[in-house]
């Protein structure tokens, strides 16, 4: 296996340095033996650790220890990597190539940080690189049958942000009831990878829903929520909080990220994955001149998009859009509409801007 490839791995209160192909990108390691003591102990040396990590023994690295121990880790190839990273051993002790960093402390302490994944490659977008997208669903009155017909985002363990016209929908005698976090394919229990399988789905009943005051349904001003859930959402892998904007500067043409369940242009059925589509920030006067007579567009909004064939077309309201800033993702906005013509060239699609309603969505949420 070529060891110029690697992925961090970081699962609630640990993580795992290890190796993998070129799916993820190259980046070169800095390999050293460096100087290895121990005082009464011959340490038989495998081979080097790269950097950032010390050769110690297991008993010694508590990150690992845990991960060894942890359930959902239980396919074998995953196994032969984590036994990729043992050094060398002494009498009967293996000693291991044990992270140095800190990011097993990602979630300590309640001082939760928000816009990272645990699980982090180059150009990855697979299984948690998203874990702060949330699934928005209606029960059936009678029926009791679930809908998923919407997506938010974890702002807070007891929070998910979406949009104003999700939080009220009421399609065909469905009514708001229940968040799903922690989801990757809706057609597979567990959501495993090549490296790890997820924790299970997480399905919280929703306790009450506030909306902004000037929500105006026909032209979707305000089209802001939040959520309120009866227990709090178990961060982890594949659930944790994303950073919200508060700064009014949008960088035109930069490419932000829509994150969600539903129906991509181009595609014939809703997918079961979560998907992702790069789209550019454009100027709102774009949105204006194809919305503007019947939707009117303000500052309170943002436009994006506008590249043939790439759009959200169906199951998208409510979802973030995201840019990468400062090493972290930050929600910039939340899908609120677009026109019939999805996918079409020069017809971008609106979102609630972040920014514009950052305070709102502060003094509102629980401390």
């Amino acid at each position: 296996m070529t060891m110029a490839y690697k992925v961090y791995v970081y699962v609630l209160f640990f993580c795992v340095f290890q190796w993998t192909n070129a799916q993820f990108g190259s980046i070169g390691l800095s390999v050293g033996m460096g100087g290895i003591k121990d005082d009464d102990v011959l340490l038989s040396i495998r081979s080097p650790c790269p950097q950032n990590t010390t050769c110690v023994p297991v008993s010694s690295c508590p990150i690992l220890e845990d991960l060894m121990d942890f359930s959902c880790f239980s396919s074998d190839k995953y196994f032969h990597r984590l036994n990729q990273l043992i050094c060398g051993n002494a009498g009967d002790e293996d000693y291991v190539c044990c992270p140095s960093c800190d990011c097993g402390k990602v979630f300590q302490d309640g001082q939760e940080k928000c816009g990272q994944s645990m699980v982090r490659g180059v150009e990855y977008n697979g299984l948690g690189s998203q874990p702060w997208t949330a699934r928005v669903g209606f029960t059936h009155k009678e029926s009791g049958n679930v809908r998923f017909a919407c997506s938010g985002s974890i702002i807070g363990k007891r929070v998910v942000l979406t949009a104003a016209h999700c939080a009220l929908a009421k399609p065909e005698g469905y009514k708001l009831s229940t968040i799903v976090v922690g989801e990757w394919d809706i057609g597979r229990s567990p959501d495993c990878n090549d490296y790890f399988c997820a924790p299970p789905t997480q399905a919280i009943k929703v306790e009450n829903v506030i909306v902004h005051p000037g929500y105006e349904q026909k032209i979707f001003r305000h089209d802001i929520a939040l959520i309120m859930l009866k227990d709090e959402i178990k961060y982890s892998v594949t659930a944790a909080p994303i950073c919200l904007n508060d700064k009014p500067e949008i960088v035109l043409n930069e490419r932000a990220s829509l994150v969600g369940w539903g129906k991509l242009s181009g595609q014939n059925n809703v997918v079961s994955r979560q998907q992702q589509l790069e789209v550019p920030l454009v100027p709102l006067e774009n949105c204006e001149r194809i919305f503007g007579e019947s939707v009117p567009v303000n500052e309170g909004q943002l436009c994006a998009g506008g590249e043939e064939g790439k759009d959200a077309c169906s199951g998208f309201g409510g979802a973030p859009l995201l840019l990468f800033r400062d090493g972290r993702h930050v929600q910039v906005g939340i899908v609120s509409f677009g026109s019939e013509n999805c996918g079409s060239e020069g017809v971008p699609s609106v979102y609630t801007n972040i920014a514009h309603y950052y305070r709102w969505i502060v003094d509102n949420s629980p401390s």
